[in-house]
């Protein structure tokens, strides 16, 4: 298993270092992602089901959250097609388009969920289950 490890490590090209600057883009995600959940939410694990299964969504807060949480990894997503362009521009280098698309797509996210809870205000309530 270890050697399969290393001889992956050393064909893939993949370097230690970006160890590092991966996990520091798995915090910025967590941070989008599962804080505010956990803020509002809290350890009721139906919600968080609701949230990020699309069952059955009936609250305010738990549309929000899927939309910005959505958001995010789709920001990430595309933050992440510049990579591999021939540009040689400064913010080419991993992680930084993604971090910037993350964090894009949280803002967008933010802007959109208002006007999504407002077209759908009639089948929503305020109230978390």
């Amino acid at each position: 298993m270890v050697g399969g490890s290393g001889y992956l490590f050393l064909c893939a090209g993949w370097r230690i270092r970006l160890v590092l600057e991966t996990f520091l883009l798995a915090v910025l995600l967590s941070t989008f992602t599962t804080v505010p959940c956990l803020c509002l939410l809290g350890p009721n694990i139906k919600a968080w089901l609701r949230v990020f299964s699309r069952n059955g969504l009936t609250s305010i807060w738990e549309n929000s959250l899927q939309i910005t949480t959505i958001s995010s990894f789709i920001g990430t997503w595309l933050g992440a097609f510049p990579i591999p362009l021939d540009w040689e521009r400064p913010w080419q280098v991993w992680p930084i388009s993604c971090t910037l698309g993350a964090t894009f797509g949280y803002v967008a996210g933010l802007v959109i969920s208002p006007f999504w809870i407002y077209c759908n205000r009639k089948q929503l309530t305020y109230k978390n289950n």
